[in-house]
């Protein structure tokens, strides 16, 4: 199952997008947004992110 932002919690820092490695991430208007398409459930984003914002939902 595809990554998951926890809007609440996301600052928006882009983090999560610099370590996906199929560029699943990105970020808009300070928010995260993964694409499920591309989401291969690597869980990098989730051991990234510094405020816990990303799931495997």
């Amino acid at each position: 199952m595809a990554a998951f932002v926890v809007k609440d919690l996301c600052a928006g820092c882009g983090a999560c997008a610099r370590v996906c490695p199929y560029r699943a991430i990105t970020v808009e208007a300070k928010l995260a947004r993964v694409n499920p398409q591309l989401c291969q459930d690597c869980e990098e984003c989730i051991f990234t992110c510094p405020n816990g914002a990303i799931t495997a939902a």
